[in-house]
């Protein structure tokens, strides 16, 4: 299997033509649905997987001729991963709850085609008017869990559909395309303190979630951005100054999270149990894993959890490790570096600059969803996956419309 990989992504070199692809539907339909898409992450779970079921559905009935060529390296990458995941599931320990997983993680796999697909379809207008909505849809989510959060509903920001978790790592994700925007013409020249506002908002939802690793990613995202010069200082002294505004009114009108954090500002939330378990099983099933969702059955120590409630790994490299092996992890790193070599490689391009800021936003978005996988995860997440699925396909669409010939890892 290591054989395979190494041929796959560093022997194969495959020149695919990029021939302009064409959708046998209005284009219109995707592009609304991308927008509705985009807007519902966290807002609705049930409408984020309705619009991208119908997404898949309309993908489907695409040309098989026009689907090829949407095919990069990226989605082969995911194809592996994919595989690699069905292969722990047919040699699970327990296959009765691994099985799950082929239904639970399908949506993921099917997006990375369909969203790829329509993507590459639109042209730069329709392109920007997604990403546009895209933050736009963050700041909403963002104020609703403020909102939630100043009335006292929940004791830490959170959306209306998932915990403060998935919330954060969602609007951390958004973090990196919302600051490349600085560099788009139009907000440049017009709309900058929009943007300044709508950073400063998604940056006080992540502050009241209460999350602190992605606290400590989000502005260790927003530190990057400045030493590369994405923002310029006075950008960033305003974001800073509006997120902290609206983040110590919030703390002023509910004090039981904060107060809560900070008397226990050690606690691992029962990270430490995990970490012992981690030790204690490591090397039983190494290549294949115990099989995806098996943490319940095979963690030797649930009865020391304080929260009763925990069914995973709380790291996303565990996570994999556990439930798919060495093979699953290798694939999952693969994965990764295929996003940030083929990024780094559009980077060092002559592409137009504006096209180079969506790509550097989808770096510094991914690399904020990589490092909360340390503490959390995504790529099993039924928001977070979809999320990356989005924001990995954008930096391909622009790959594929701007570059005349693309490659595998070469």
């Amino acid at each position: 299997m290591f054989v395979w990989f190494r041929f796959l992504f560093f022997n194969l070199s495959i020149q695919i033509h990029l021939l302009t692809m064409t959708s046998r539907l209005n284009p219109r339909i995707p592009f609304y649905i991308l927008l509705f898409l985009s807007v519902s992450y966290v807002l609705s779970i049930f409408l984020l997987q309705l619009f991208c079921g119908v997404l898949v559905i309309l993908w489907l009935l695409e040309k098989n001729s026009e689907k090829r060529k949407a095919i990069d390296s990226f989605i082969i990458a995911v194809l592996v991963y994919g595989f690699a995941r069905l292969i722990s599931v047919i040699l699970s320990e327990y296959p009765g709850v691994s099985i799950h997983t082929l239904y639970k993680e399908a949506l993921f796999y099917l997006s990375v085609f369909s969203i790829g697909f329509y993507l590459k379809s639109f042209d730069h207008k329709r392109i920007r008017i997604i990403i546009y909505v895209f933050i736009g849809g963050a700041v909403l989510n963002s104020l609703i869990g403020l909102i939630r959060f100043n009335f006292g509903i929940v004791e830490r920001a959170e959306s209306l559909s998932t915990g403060y978790t998935a919330f954060s790592g969602y609007l951390a994700a958004v973090l990196g395309i919302a600051i490349s925007a600085f560099g788009f013409n139009e907000i440049r020249k017009k709309y900058s303190y929009l943007n300044i506002i709508a950073v400063g908002i998604i940056l006080a939802g992540i502050l009241t979630s209460l999350g602190r690793a992605n606290i400590v990613i989000s502005a260790l995202v927003l530190l990057i951005s400045l030493i590369i010069k994405k923002i310029n200082p006075k950008q960033f002294v305003f974001i800073a100054l509006i997120s902290a505004a609206v983040s110590y009114l919030s703390f002023s009108n509910n004090t039981s999270g904060f107060t809560q954090r900070m008397e226990t500002p050690a606690q691992l939330s029962d990270r430490d149990i995990i970490y012992k378990g981690t030790i204690e099983l490591v090397w039983e099933h190494p290549l294949f894993g115990y099989g995806p969702r098996t943490f319940k059955k095979i963690f030797p120590f649930k009865e020391e959890f304080a929260d009763k409630g925990i069914g995973g790994w709380h790291n996303q490299i565990l996570q994999v490790y556990f439930e798919s092996g060495f093979i699953g992890l290798a694939a999952y790193l693969i994965l990764l570096f295929v996003v940030f070599k083929s990024g780094y490689k559009f980077l060092k391009s002559k592409a137009e600059e504006e096209n180079k800021l969506i790509v550097v936003g989808v770096i510094l978005s991914v690399t904020a969803l990589f490092l909360s996988a340390f503490f959390s995860g995504f790529i099993d997440s039924p928001i977070l996956s979809i999320e990356f699925s989005f924001l990995c396909s954008l930096m391909t669409s622009e790959i594929y419309k701007n570059n005349r010939r693309t490659s595998f890892i070469t």
